[in-house]
């Protein structure tokens, strides 16, 4: 169910373009599509089609060439700080799960707070009860470099719910896992969006994802195609 067309939209772009100037190439050509609050997108296409480029510029960490963008129905240009926006309201997971090594999966956790001088013993206890939520918090004191790579994409969508974010931006996160672990972060994935309403938008090249997602989007050579 596309639920864009009943929902207040969480994102929105109109006619959002990317041209990288060093290439002469489109990422994204006239790309206006709608996110309700809750949805689950799934987007797909080729390597290079400008998938993550959607990602990123939602995200705040690209600047669009030209197009409009909303969040929440708020112009995107009208969010000054953009690190403060993606603190309160994103979570990312990524394909490479840049995970610190010698590091416990606790401490990979609570790194997002490490620009802190004090981390405080809630904060502490939201991470545990995020790893207990992904059943990983007898996890909590091992090296990340032991876990399985299930395991260690479970430790990711954790961080990634640190904050409680209101969407997920996921860019190809089961590309390093078998058919397996995939089903199974998939799976979560789908879990987190109806227990928690988190909004995910989540690059895949995975067929698997139109198991979960409430519906897929396409993206090749920079334009989106529905279905």
């Amino acid at each position: 169910m596309n639920k864009a067309a009943n929902q207040k939209s969480v994102f929105r772009t109109v006619n959002l373009r990317k041209f990288y100037p060093q290439t002469q190439t489109f990422a994204l050509r006239d790309v206006s599509f709608s996110v309700a609050k809750g949805d689950f997108v799934g987007i797909k296409g080729p390597s290079g089609s400008g998938k993550s480029t959607l990602l990123y510029i939602l995200a705040g960490l690209l600047e669009p060439s030209s197009g409009e963008i909303y969040f929440q129905d708020k112009p995107f240009e009208t969010i000054k700080n953009k690190s403060l926006y993606r603190r309160k309201n994103i979570g990312f997971v990524f394909q490479d799960f840049y995970l610190y090594p010698r590091f416990s999966v606790l401490e990979n956790m609570l790194f997002p707070c490490m620009h802190q001088f004090f981390i405080s013993g809630a904060t502490i206890k939201k991470a545990e009860r995020q790893l207990e939520y992904l059943h990983m918090r007898d996890k909590k004191n091992m090296r990340v470099e032991v876990l399985s790579a299930g395991e260690r994409q479970r430790v990711c969508i954790a961080r990634a719910l640190l904050y409680e974010p209101q969407c997920i931006l996921a860019d190809e996160p089961t590309g390093n896992l078998d058919s397996e672990n995939a089903r199974n972060t998939l799976s979560l994935f789908r879990k987190i969006n109806e227990e928690h309403k988190t909004t995910i938008l989540l690059v895949t090249h995975d067929d698997m994802i139109s198991d979960y997602a409430h519906r897929i989007v396409r993206i090749i050579d920079g334009n989106l195609h529905n279905g």
